[in-house]
Parts: C-alpha cells; sequence; structure tokens
C-alpha cells in the first residue's frame, strides 16, 4: 500500500512539471507569433512600456525615483504611489541570472512566461490538497494551462501585474487549503498544531504579497472577507487561536495598508474591503464579551462600513471613478449609449476594453468551452453522492466560498470584462472539484465526465493553438510607432512631448523624452489633464490648443491618426469629451486633415498613424514678430540683406510669420531684378 502511495505521488510530481511545461509552450507559442508578425524587436506599450522601463533601470542599477519628474511632465508622479513596484525588482534580479547576450526585453518576457506557468502546476496542487483527489487537480491544472482566458495577457507581449499576482494568489489558496487540513486533524479544538499556525502564517503573507504586487487582489480579498464573516457568524469558535488563524490574511492586508506607499496613498486602510476586517474583529471581541445573539454580532460586524460614508478618506477619489462607471452600466443596462452627453467624462473614457461589458461573441472567444463545461460537471456532481464525504468537507462553507466566488467574478465579467481572470480561476477550480465530487461516487456520471472532460480541454486548447499570432495586440502600429520613438530618441534631445495616453508610455520609455500626459486613470489630476487635453483638442481652434500644449511645457506634439474614424466612434476621444461633431474650426480637423495648413504647430515627421509636429510656444511668435518688425524696417531702409536675415531668424521661430514670409518674397523679387542695395532708400523714400 505504502509503494502504491508513493508511485501515485512520484506521478503526481510529473504531472506538476507536465503542466508547467504545457502553460510555457502555450504561451511562448502566442509570443513566438507576435514576434514574427513584427518582424524585429516587439516593443512594449501604454503602462507595460514604463513598467519595463523601470525595470530596465533596476536592471542597470539606478534604481527606482521616489519621484519621475518626465511622466505627467512638468510636475512629475511620485512613482511608489502611483503604481504598484514589486515585479520590477523581482523581474530584474532574475534577469541578472541569464546570459547578458539576450536582450533584456526578451529575458523578461520569458521570466514572465515562465512565471505565470507556475499557475498551472499551483491551481493542481491547491485542488489536490482541498479535495484530495490528484486528477482533478490536474484537470484544473491543465485547463489553466491551455484556456485563452487565463493566457490571453500572459504570454509576455506587455508586462502585466497580475503575471506576478496570480501564481502568488494560487499558492495563498494552497496554502490556505492545506491549513484548513491541519485545524480538520487537530482534537481538542482549544489547540491548534503548529503546522497550521505556519501553513496560516504563509498564506496570509503570500496573499500580502499579491496585493503588493497588483491591486486587483482587493476584489479576491473582498471575497474571502464576505466568506470569512458568513463563516463566523453562522460557526462561531469557542477557541480564540482558530479565529485569529482565520484573520492572518485579513491582518497581512492591513500590514499592505500602512507599509506600500500605494496602498496608503489610495486609502485602502479605509476601503471596504479593510472596514470589512475591522468589523469581524468587533464582533469577535463582543462574542466574548457574550454577545451571543447572531442579528447583534451581524450588526457590529457591518457598523465600520458606516465610515466609509462618514469618514473622510481617500479611497472614494482614487477608485470612486470604477463605482461611477459600475452605476452607469446599471443604468443603461451594460449597453454603452450612442449619446455621450448621457455619461460624465470618467464613465465615457473607463467604459472602454478592458472594462468594456461583455458580450456573447467575446465571451464564446474567451470560453469556448469552459463555461459549458462547468454547468454540466457541476449537475453531474450534484447528482453524484461521494464515497467519503468527509475528503471535500473540512469545512462545508469552502465550497460555499468557491461557488460563491464563481458567481460575483461571472457578474464582474458581463460588466468589466477585465475579470475574466477570476472567472478562468474559479471556473478551472469547480471544474477540479466537481471531477473529484463525482469521481469517489462510482455513478454513471462520472465516465460521463471522463468523456468530456477532454473533448472541452482540447477545445480550449485549439483556440489558441490553431493561429496563436492572433491573440496579440492587433490594433498597434509598432512599425509607425517605433518611427515616431525613433527620431524623439535620435533628435528630440529629451524634450517634453504631448501625446495621448495611448502612445505617450512608448515615447517616454522608448524616446527618451518627458511626456505630458500619464496612462494612467487611478488619480483624479491625471483624468483631469486628459479631459482638459481631449476637450480644448476637439473643442477649441488651433490656437487654444497651442496654447495649452505650451501652458503644459510641450515642445512636440504627436497626433494619432483615425479620431474621425467612422467605426467605433464610442472608443474615439471625440467621444470621451462629448464632441462626435467637433465644430469647424477645432484643431483636431487641422491636425487629421489639413497638416500643411497648421499655423502654430511645425509639421517634423509622419506615416501612416502618427504626424509629429514642434509646438510654436507663444513666446516665440512673440519673438519672431519683433523679428519681423526689424526685417521691414530694414527693407523699408534698402538693407535686403538685414532684412532676409531677420525675416528667416523670425520664420526659423515661427514658421508661419505671413509678414516675415512676404519680406523674403520682395527680397527675392528684387535680387532677381538685380538690386541688392538701395542707399537712396536710407534718405527716408518709400520702398514703393
Amino acid at each position: 500500500m505504502l509503494c502504491v502511495m508513493r508511485v501515485k505521488s512520484y506521478l503526481f510530481a510529473g504531472s506538476l512539471l507536465a503542466l508547467f511545461l504545457l502553460a510555457f509552450a502555450t504561451r511562448y507559442a502566442v509570443l513566438s507569433a507576435n514576434v514574427e508578425a513584427v518582424e524585429g524587436d516587439l516593443p512594449f506599450t501604454l503602462e507595460s512600456a514604463i513598467q519595463f522601463r523601470m525595470t530596465e533601470r533596476v536592471y542597470e542599477g539606478e534604481g527606482i525615483p521616489v519621484h519621475e519628474p518626465t511622466i505627467q511632465h512638468p510636475e512629475g508622479i511620485d512613482v511608489f504611489r502611483t503604481d504598484t513596484v514589486l515585479a520590477e525588482y523581482i523581474y530584474a534580479g532574475l534577469a541578472r541570472l541569464m546570459p547578458d547576450s539576450i536582450p533584456l526585453s526578451t529575458r523578461v518576457r520569458w521570466i514572465m512566461i515562465a512565471w505565470f506557468s507556475l499557475a498551472a502546476p499551483l491551481m493542481a496542487w491547491w485542488i489536490r490538497v482541498w479535495t484530495d483527489s490528484r486528477m482533478g487537480g490536474v484537470i484544473a491544472g491543465a485547463f489553466f494551462a491551455v484556456s485563452l482566458s487565463a493566457v490571453i495577457r500572459s504570454a509576455g507581449i506587455e508586462v502585466s501585474r497580475e503575471t506576478l499576482a496570480l501564481p502568488l494568489l494560487l499558492l495563498h489558496l494552497g496554502l490556505a487549503a492545506w491549513t484548513e487540513r491541519r485545524l480538520a486533524f487537530d482534537q481538542p479544538t482549544t489547540s491548534v498544531h503548529r503546522s497550521a499556525w505556519l501553513g496560516a502564517l504563509g498564506s496570509a503573507l503570500i496573499l500580502g504579497l499579491a496585493l503588493a504586487a497588483w491591486d486587483m487582489i482587493q476584489f479576491y480579498a473582498l471575497l474571502w472577507l464576505i466568506y470569512f464573516a458568513l463563516r463566523v457568524i453562522r460557526e462561531p469558535s469557542s477557541c480564540a487561536s482558530r479565529f485569529l488563524i482565520h484573520a492572518l490574511p485579513g491582518l497581512a492586508l492591513l500590514l499592505v495598508a500602512v507599509i506600500s506607499p500605494y496602498h496608503r496613498a489610495h486609502g485602502l486602510w479605509a476601503g471596504p474591503v479593510l472596514l470589512i476586517f475591522y468589523g469581524l474583529l468587533l464582533q469577535e471581541f463582543a462574542r466574548r464579551k457574550g454577545v451571543a445573539n447572531v442579528v447583534a454580532r451581524s450588526a457590529i460586524a457591518c457598523a465600520p462600513l458606516l465610515l466609509f460614508i462618514i469618514l473622510p478618506h481617500g479611497y472614494g477619489a482614487s477608485y470612486g471613478h470604477f463605482g461611477e462607471l459600475l452605476v452607469a452600466k446599471i443604468r443603461f443596462l451594460n449597453q454603452k449609449p450612442v449619446d455621450p452627453a448621457l455619461l460624465t467624462f470618467n464613465q465615457r473614457i473607463m467604459w472602454v476594453p478592458a472594462l468594456d461589458s461583455a458580450t456573447w461573441r467575446l465571451t464564446w472567444m474567451l470560453f469556448p468551452a469552459m463555461l459549458v463545461l462547468v454547468l454540466i460537471s457541476c449537475l453531474a456532481a450534484k447528482w453524484s453522492r461521494p464515497r467519503d464525504p468527509r475528503l471535500y468537507s473540512a469545512s462545508p462553507l469552502s465550497v460555499f466560498h468557491l461557488f460563491f466566488c464563481l458567481a460575483v467574478s461571472f457578474v464582474a465579467y458581463i460588466l468589466f470584462v477585465r475579470f475574466h481572470i477570476y472567472l478562468a480561476l474559479f471556473a478551472v477550480a469547480s471544474l477540479g472539484w466537481s471531477w473529484a465530487q463525482v469521481w469517489q461516487s462510482g455513478r454513471w456520471t462520472r465516465y460521463f465526465l471522463a468523456a468530456v472532460m477532454p473533448l472541452g480541454l482540447a477545445m480550449e486548447a485549439a483556440q489558441i493553438w490553431e493561429d496563436p499570432g492572433r491573440w496579440g495586440r492587433p490594433n498597434v502600429y509598432y512599425r509607425e510607432l517605433a518611427e515616431i520613438t525613433e527620431w524623439l530618441r535620435d533628435s528630440g534631445m529629451g524634450r517634453p512631448v504631448l501625446a495621448n495616453f495611448g502612445v505617450s508610455g512608448s515615447i517616454w520609455a522608448y524616446g527618451g523624452s518627458p511626456v505630458i500626459l500619464h496612462p494612467k486613470f487611478e488619480s483624479p489630476d491625471i483624468r483631469e489633464r486628459v479631459e482638459s487635453y481631449g476637450t480644448t483638442l476637439f473643442t477649441k481652434d488651433e490656437e487654444a490648443f497651442r496654447d495649452w500644449a505650451d501652458e503644459h511645457g510641450a515642445y512636440y506634439y504627436v497626433y494619432a491618426l483615425g479620431e474621425f474614424a467612422t467605426q467605433h466612434p464610442e472608443l474615439q476621444m471625440r467621444y470621451f469629451v462629448d464632441a462626435l461633431v467637433p465644430p469647424h474650426e477645432a484643431a483636431a480637423r487641422r491636425f487629421e486633415y489639413e497638416p500643411d495648413q497648421v499655423r502654430y504647430f511645425e509639421y517634423k515627421l509622419g506615416n501612416r498613424k502618427y504626424r509629429l509636429f514642434r509646438v510654436i510656444p507663444r513666446a516665440d511668435e512673440a519673438r519672431a514678430d519683433q523679428l519681423t518688425i526689424y526685417a521691414e524696417q530694414a527693407l523699408g531702409q534698402g538693407d535686403l540683406q538685414e532684412a532676409e536675415r531677420q525675416a528667416w531668424a523670425a520664420l526659423a521661430l515661427f514658421p508661419s510669420q505671413y509678414r516675415a514670409q512676404e519680406v523674403i518674397r520682395v527680397t527675392t523679387t528684387l535680387r532677381e531684378e538685380g538690386f541688392e542695395y538701395m542707399p537712396e532708400l536710407r534718405n527716408g523714400d518709400s520702398l514703393e
């Protein structure tokens, strides 16, 4: 018997390695196909470009500055208060272990793929520990390894903070399940086994690291705390250590809220997640003081949530725009209105991928078989009766926890596509649980699942392997963007650039130029600047837009063509600023249709997607006007050479200075007629 168990353990360990290799191969296929499509280095874009550049700084020994003045120029940003900073140090440290002959971007991509690929065996281990079913764990891990919903943002094409956080989250779940098993074996309940304490402590610390790496771990933390609250209120424990061991993850979240500059600045300590935790601590204290009534303890647990409404804090300012978008989606039944006037600016600009609403087509693409399999397997599990229920009921609420998370994740996905990764995570976990539940029953349903599970897995894998290059970023103009960034790097001399938030990250990372707009919307000042930029571009004339750019210190301006496309206007800036039909004099019309007619911008470079202009500052315009006066005076005195010199100096500053152009035209005409110098005009005679 011992030999058989050992063989099974070895086989399971081998299957974990196979799951890792399968996950890595799937993601590497997607990455390779996209690199080949670009036919060169695949650059990072958006926030990913900024995060890679920060990783590069850490790798080169520069470190990440506390204040970065070149992002959102001229004020700059406090990096550690604006972004969750952790992955940069891990990626840079691991990259140092690889050969220097490999480009850093390639090393970082391989590290990200390898790191996220750990999620597949960790998923299998979690299900194995929780259900005691090795095959259930392997099935769950295999689905997470090849399903598009888990692959699409983890193929290394962009640096993603969730790439680091999700394997940590699965490790937390595995350790939490292991702790539950240790607690189930502790008799009497007044003592807790040392291994349970170690497991709980490790689980809590890992959850804290995951939150420090990726802010959206708050979603899972909220679901976990709701489950914890229901568990405590429904089944109060007589052992204080039992409560504390389950409360350790909440203490870890509180520690991150206090230590992490990002979460401290965003008011996590006063957010709903930790307020629920405070309520649990209060109700436990009340219970130990003799409050036994469930309703009373529930009211005590909910009391801290009132502080969220009463007390001033930074959480609402940091995350209020998400709540604002949620209100709009509920109001308009998850359908984006055609009329932008029905929405606020925050709602309009946030209601885009990846916070767009899910559709049937998108759902079928991301989950070609998984969600149907979840429904089938859960029905099969309901009809089955396991031979040994104790293997699956360390706590009946743990099953409730899984399906509660699955249901809430599904609703969140319908409202915000970005939550597809949570839906995938809990869906594949439910598949593993269902397999374990059904296979122990001995009924015909296990043979049915044995037939449909491989079929569903094949459908999920085929979605990727049929055309791996399809799952990149088809709407990114890599060559055209590289042309702009290379010109700025070689000729821009590190001068500030105004560009839309979709391009500014690449310009900062690869062009070496300060940027006016930051591609992130988690602070009110960033959102206000973007709104001001878009409103001025689409509702004011060219001079007003020049004044706006000049006020913010822009030396160059990059305009992205396509803002007047007839398809998907709801994804364009003119929709965001409620200017679907901009006025005739709007600056955007000049940049889009008449780049050679602009007056306050000097055209420098252009391609099929981007146009680069030099901004003519108001100071240069005033200086050019003064030089033009000097040129006219010299011309009036017959000094053609001085007139030309002053006129050309004026045009170098302000190429659209019409009077300077007229001086050049007159002097050129006079020279063609043989006049070089007319001293008689110095006596006060007019040139005319």
